[in-house]
């Protein structure tokens, strides 16, 4: 007998792990942690007011190389949300705290859109700290400024919509533009994500998660051509949009990145295909 069902337990029950929470900075930060813990690690950052289980289906085989960590960054998730706007440098520095909190003193990163800028300032200002990074929907670079606008523009409202008035539907009418078949995405992703967003503190925190938007933050070329370690880009070819654009463009610029053009999915790639991509991103993070 076949059956469709997903879910995220489904993708987690078969390996120990352990969810918790760790003071970084003086962030409380929720965290998912598996693998060996004397192996090399591996942080995961989600996109914008995601969450640690956008990963869902990357842990299993990540577990199998690396201590992995996933994070609900700064103010999302059930993280802390503290009083201010959070801007790029923000995010990286509380992934810093959070490597610090962990005794972790480089690490490789995994980010999705707004995680794989994170990782890439990080890297940037903490030179070493990163040892390699993947991008998924890569942001941080301006390759149309009239599509940037809009695309945030999109973004604070659909996310300011969801979080001034949580329901199903508005929830699942932000997330569903992150894949290229809305009937992928599982329920239980939208339920987690509608809980996270009726938490009474996210309608204050959203606007400040949101600070980023607005821009003036991207790196500049220069800096895309200065940083030294090794990137992996994944172009979502079947998603004609800003991101692949952005994809290409990183590819082209920083010197030692590769693009790895992946089909049958939109912004979440890490979800969308995840054979493809785990396997991709395995083998790049994997070669000395």
């Amino acid at each position: 007998m076949q059956y469709q069902h997903t879910s995220i337990w489904r993708h987690l029950f078969r390996m120990p792990f352990k969810l918790g929470w760790v003071d970084a900075g003086g962030v409380s930060t929720r965290y998912l942690e598996a693998g060996p813990p004397d192996a090399p690690a591996l942080v995961l950052l989600h996109g914008t007011a995601g969450s640690l289980e956008n990963f869902c289906a990357n842990y299993a085989e990540y577990a199998k190389h690396f201590r992995v960590i996933g994070i609900d960054m700064l103010g999302c998730g059930w993280t802390d949300k503290p009083a201010f706007d959070y801007q790029i440098k923000d995010y990286a520095a509380h992934v810093g705290a959070v490597m610090d909190a962990l005794a972790l003193r480089q690490a490789a990163v995994v980010g999705v859109s707004l995680g794989s800028w994170v990782g890439a300032w990080l890297a940037l200002e903490s030179p070493g700290r990163v040892t390699k990074l993947v991008m998924v929907a890569p942001a941080g670079i301006v390759t149309d400024p009239v599509a940037e606008q809009k695309f945030a523009e999109g973004v604070r409202q659909r996310r300011s919509q969801a979080a001034a008035a949580p329901s199903w539907e508005s929830v699942a009418a932000a997330m569903k533009g992150l894949v290229l078949d809305p009937e992928s995405l599982m329920d239980e992703l939208v339920a987690l994500r509608l809980d996270i967003y009726s938490d009474p503190r996210m309608k204050e925190a959203m606007p400040r998660l949101l600070a980023f938007t607005l821009g003036g933050q991207a790196l500049s070329l220069e800096q895309w051509r200065s940083l030294r370690l090794p990137i992996q880009v994944f172009a979502a070819v079947d998603a004609p949009n800003m991101f692949l654009g952005n994809a290409r463009a990183i590819a082209e610029t920083a010197p030692h990145a590769e693009l790895f053009e992946i089909k049958g999915c939109d912004h979440w790639a890490q979800y969308e295909q995840p054979e493809t991509f785990n396997k991709a991103s395995i083998a790049f993070l994997l070669n000395p």
